[in-house]
């Protein structure tokens, strides 16, 4: 009894771990097509993000993305501004992560106009620009490098 005790504390303490980094993958390729997308917020939503800006984060990104591919004009919007709620939240809470602050630039960047979501574009780009060697994990700077790299955002 006591080791079936120990295995279940071990799967639950490295779910997050693993939940992050299938998260992460998950979101390189999220915008590229519905599917994607779709595959993207139910990994996100089955997540418990609770409690967890980042992952919290990336559902609201999910769920911006949900609104680009959704046919109704009231889902888009009540999608896009649920997803730009939960990424606000978790900078207010968070606010040096640099996770978050890519997430928010990557969603910022791909917004539509008419959405009024841009006016953190320029802040993000010099966060991520000026805190990207301060990142201590290996892992997380690579993802975060892989970024910059592709963003329009940096590309001007």
């Amino acid at each position: 009894m006591k080791f079936f005790v120990l295995f279940i504390g071990l799967l639950i303490a490295n779910a997050t771990t693993a939940d992050i980094m299938e998260v992460r993958n998950s979101y390189k390729y999220a915008k590229d097509s519905k599917e994607n997308t779709e595959k993207f917020h139910e990994l996100t939503k089955n997540i418990d993000y609770k409690g967890n800006s980042v992952l919290s984060a990336y559902y609201g990104c999910a769920l911006t993305l949900k609104a680009s591919f959704s046919e109704k004009r009231g889902d888009k919007i009540s999608f896009f501004k649920q997803g730009k709620k939960l990424i606000e939240e978790a900078i207010v809470s968070d606010p040096n992560n640099i996770e978050l602050r890519m997430i928010r630039l990557s969603v910022q960047t791909s917004a539509p106009r008419i959405t009024r979501y841009y006016k953190d574009i320029d802040t993000d780009k010099s966060f991520l620009t000026e805190n990207i060697d301060k990142v201590p994990s290996p892992k997380l700077k690579k993802f975060i490098k892989g970024f910059m790299l592709t963003s329009k955002a940096f590309k001007k």
